[in-house]
């Protein structure tokens, strides 16, 4: 019944979607701003999983490649390239914009996908990167990283890059209410289904308090979070430099 809880979160109208789940229209729109000012050029979508930014960047030359082991489920049909991240078979100094988001905490090198992605760019062209410091062991085994600010702008000027805008995708209480989405999750998913048939009055009311109500709370209260010490995840702007 995993679907239980996606179905639920699908019937919300857009203006809550954004609220419950701040960090998904943070990632969009970070996503979107690549398409700004490129009327025309190449983006490589480098972890593209099922391609969803495909919509972004009808202008453009969009290419997906994965390595297509990430999720079972997922269908890996609009991918363009299968390729490892740390070796993608393109010429040098081919794309305009590289995205890669929330990949990097997957791949068992990530310095080198760094390095890879620096190697593709054109000289001015640009990365747009996401990754988690905060977050819960998934697609295993292909999780192996997480990372604060201080690693991220490590790997980026080690792999070629000099400026690197990295920004905290929201703070403590956005932090905190995505983990409080898991409570009825964790209560409730790993138990038979006769059990979880006779718990599903609780199970509905966790899910109203949980996935919605604290998430909306938390979602105006992290306002009063400055330092965002506790973030979800981070956002990361490059451009490779001229010669």
């Amino acid at each position: 019944m995993a679907g239980f809880y996606q179905t639920a979160y699908n019937l919300l109208p857009g203006f809550l979607k954004r609220r419950v789940n701040p960090l998904d229209h943070a990632i969009e729109t970070f996503v979107r701003s690549a398409a700004e000012g490129l009327n025309k050029g190449v983006v490589v979508d480098a972890g593209a999983g099922e391609a969803r930014f495909a919509g972004h960047f009808r202008a453009q030359q969009y290419v997906a490649v994965d390595s297509c082991v990430g999720e079972s489920g997922w269908d890996y049909s609009r991918i363009d390239v299968r390729a490892d991240l740390a070796g993608m078979p393109f010429r040098s100094d081919v794309a305009d914009v590289v995205l890669n988001t929330q990949v990097l905490e997957h791949v068992p090198e990530p310095g080198l996908v760094l390095a890879e992605i620096y190697r593709v760019l054109k000289p001015g062209g640009r990365v747009f990167l996401t990754a988690p410091q905060g977050w819960h062991e998934h697609q295993q085994p292909h999780d192996f990283f997480r990372f604060t600010a201080f690693s991220l702008d490590r790997l980026f000027k080690g792999s070629g890059f000099r400026k690197v805008e990295i920004k905290p995708l929201g703070g403590y209480f956005h932090y905190l209410g995505h983990r409080l989405t898991y409570v009825p999750k964790v209560l409730f998913q790993s138990r038979p289904v006769p059990v979880r048939i006779l718990l599903l009055p609780l199970e509905i009311a966790c899910l109203a308090g949980f996935c919605f109500l604290a998430p909306l709370a938390c979602f105006y209260l992290d306002r009063l979070d400055r330092k965002k010490e506790f973030t979800l995840c981070y956002s990361c702007l490059a451009r490779k430099q001229a010669p």
